[in-house]
């Protein structure tokens, strides 16, 4: 007879493997159909200031712009796919394994953060581009500075999960 916590764990690899390839394609549409704007999105994310995140803009001219504003239509989802597939990695998996529980707490929760920050710099991005007027100069600063929390978080557990997944093939 087959234990219940085998489908649960089986159930649980299934949804890794699904939300890993969602992700995945998802990256690539908006890779793909991003492409086109030079400066690249990573740019316009890391700006800190209306005059540098209108000099991008301006750099794409409209149909550019227009680029931009439709790519949010992938990066929601995607960045609910890469949350909840972080989520899913430090606590359903073997992967983390043997760190101490604060540790495997905190790569739990680092993608869903990344993706609650993704959101919000989405959302501020989003309210620059339809404004009706002027915007404080400080939401151009928090939204470079969420940005940056966002890929430290993405960054850290990616070199996280590499360093756990060698470590443990060297033992």
């Amino acid at each position: 007879m087959v234990s219940p916590l085998f489908f649960r764990a089986t159930s649980s690899i299934r949804w890794v493997g699904f939300l890993a390839i969602i992700a995945t394609l998802l990256f690539a549409a908006m890779a793909i159909y991003t492409s086109p704007l030079e400066p690249s999105i990573p740019e316009i994310q890391l700006t800190f200031t209306a005059s540098a995140f209108n000099a991008i803009l301006a750099e794409w001219k409209p149909a550019g712009v227009h680029l931009f504003k439709v790519h949010f239509l992938i990066d929601y989802p995607f960045l609910v796919s890469y949350g909840a597939l972080g989520y899913l990695i430090s606590i359903k998996t073997r992967l983390f394994t043997g760190v101490a529980p604060l540790v495997r707490t905190l790569h739990a929760i680092s993608l869903p953060v990344a993706a609650v920050a993704d959101a919000t710099e989405n959302a501020l991005h989003l309210f620059f581009l339809f404004k009706a007027g002027p915007v404080a100069q400080s939401l151009y600063f928090v939204a470079g500075t969420v940005v940056s929390i966002k890929w430290l978080l993405i960054v850290t557990f990616v070199g996280s999960a590499i360093y756990a997944r060698y470590s443990k093939a060297a033992d």
